[in-house]
């Protein structure tokens, strides 16, 4: 089932107060709470971005258009809130450098801010 969100919720779901100073050792699970529509989340130490699919911006389409170009597929891993797989939570890719400079590039490009993990 997919909600029906229009722009003035969209506004209030991107203004809404969220953490974006997450650490190394942030769970999947709290950093997928943390995350906006037109935010997302870099690891740098595992080269690991982490989103959640937005019909209002493309990210998941950014992220295949740049791998397109590179001549591979990405591999976008589906994570779960829960253990029975019930729930889906925040989508993760783990990139290698070449990759990684270039989708956060491109995400820069159509708007979308990323937060990055610290020490």
């Amino acid at each position: 089932m997919r909600a029906n969100i229009d722009q003035e919720l969209a506004v209030g779901l991107r203004c809404s107060d969220r953490d974006t100073g997450l650490h190394t050792d942030t769970s999947p699970n709290e950093i997928y709470f943390n995350l906006a529509m037109d935010r997302v989340h870099y690891v740098p130490l595992q080269n690991a971005l982490y989103f959640a699919q937005s019909s209002h911006f493309p990210i998941h389409e950014t992220i295949a258009a740049v791998y397109q170009g590179l001549g591979t597929l990405p591999e976008i891993e589906q994570l779960y809130l829960d253990i029975h797989g019930y729930y889906k939570g925040a989508q993760r890719i783990v990139m290698p450098d070449d990759a990684a400079n270039a989708v956060l590039i491109a995400l820069r490009l159509k708007g979308v801010k990323i937060s990055m993990a610290s020490d």
